[in-house]
């Protein structure tokens, strides 16, 4: 694994590596992903410049997403410790 991926391998299942394979995504993608719903997802992609359309497929370039989601998201320390362990 590559990055600080690794420190996470304990929390990482199948679906999860299918979908960092992806570097495009549906909305339908994103919301079963991230567990957002269909508004929240459209805000967030938009505001995040992670949108790109290709004729009627609106797709969203998920390495800007997270960024986006890194960045901006707040969590408490006890998340993040909890997280890591």
């Amino acid at each position: 694994m590559h990055g600080k991926v690794w420190m996470f391998s304990h929390l990482i299942d199948d679906e999860d590596l299918e979908f960092l394979q992806r570097e495009f995504v549906s909305y339908q993608q994103a919301m079963d992903y991230y567990g957002l719903g269909y508004k929240p997802i459209v805000r967030l992609s938009h505001i995040s410049g992670s949108v790109y359309k290709i004729g009627k497929k609106v797709l969203i370039r998920r390495s800007i997403f997270e960024e986006y989601l890194r960045n901006h998201v707040k969590r408490g320390t006890e998340e993040w410790e909890e997280l890591l362990r």
